[in-house]
């Protein structure tokens, strides 16, 4: 029998190499996994078998999670189930501790945040803002506005975007080809037009610098694929310029849902647009702010049609 070390080491490289799972889902469940290993060293004082993992032990682990959110105890525990159930696909003589186990931890529901149009159009309008003549400065203003188009036309998550190549791009046909979670790929229409004429100029620049398809579509300054911290780090300052300290590009991702929901968009075209395996996901876009309830509410009550 491997011990949990074991366990974890080819866990991780069997998600990686045979189900194909992103580097972040990887990374996820390494982090996930590795504070089970503590606690369990932490508990019993010595490197734990995979026999030894019980139900009574998971209690134990999830009641010393004590600061832990209920979101987080149960994406913790879904990772250790799913370490068990591929050890024991993998070994037919291995019984599952955990199958069937219920965790009765609950989880309320978290209601998306998102950011007034106002705040995105001050935002975009910052980042078309020439901050300077020259070249180098140009080719970044550029770049800069291909890529916050890209993330607010098509509400794609910011490891997607950075995930980018100039191939990723066709514009004969129109479409974004997205490489998304769970190695799922989707293809989003360039519906807005200064999407495509940010898009044009940007991969216009990149081709003409002898850039091919293979190559990431939005570089650094010394030319390496433009990272997600790098985003963030852009959003942050463009962010506070506008006057809106706390943006992230998944608020983005948020406000484009449910902005599309609001204006009347199929919750099955958000679904796919947004790259969500199952439509349940999408459903936590039908919440209606109490501003635009009251503006159906007045179009719509009979009451205000009916004269006394």
């Amino acid at each position: 029998m491997k011990s949990i070390s074991e366990a974890i080491t080819w866990f991780l490289s069997y998600c990686q190499h045979q189900r194909k799972l992103s580097r972040h889902t990887v990374r996820a469940y390494r982090h996930d996994l590795d504070r089970f290993q503590d606690f369990t060293k932490k508990t019993i004082g010595s490197e734990l078998q995979v026999d030894q993992v019980n139900r009574q032990l998971v209690r134990s682990w999830i009641g010393a999670m004590n600061g832990a959110s209920p979101r987080t105890l149960r994406r913790r525990v879904a990772t250790l189930k799913s370490l068990l159930s591929s050890l024991e696909r993998e070994n037919e003589e291995m019984a599952n501790p955990l199958a069937g186990f219920r965790d009765r931890i609950r989880v309320g529901l978290t209601l998306p945040r998102t950011v007034a149009s106002s705040t995105v159009q001050a935002f975009l309008r910052e980042v078309y803002k020439p901050r300077s003549t020259s070249v180098a400065s140009t080719a970044r203003r550029q770049r800069d506005v291909a890529l916050f188009e890209l993330m607010f036309g098509t509400g794609m998550r910011v490891c997607e975007l950075s995930g980018l190549n100039l191939g990723s791009v066709d514009q004969a046909r129109g479409l974004v080809l997205i490489h998304g979670k769970g190695n799922r790929e989707r293809a989003v229409p360039i519906v807005c037009p200064e999407l495509r004429d940010a898009l044009a100029a940007h991969v216009a620049d990149r081709t003409g610098a002898g850039a091919a398809h293979a190559d990431p579509l939005f570089i650094n300054q010394r030319g390496a694929r433009l990272s997600e911290q790098s985003i963030r780090s852009l959003m942050r300052r463009y962010g506070k310029a506008a006057g809106a300290e706390k943006l992230t590009p998944h608020m983005f991702r948020h406000t484009v849902a449910t902005l599309l929901l609001e204006g009347g968009a199929d919750l099955r075209h958000i679904q796919k647009l947004l790259g969500h395996s199952s439509i349940t996901t999408t459903t936590i876009y039908v919440h209606v702010s109490e501003e635009s309830q009251r503006r159906a509410l007045t179009k719509c009550h009979p009451r205000i049609r009916i004269k006394v």
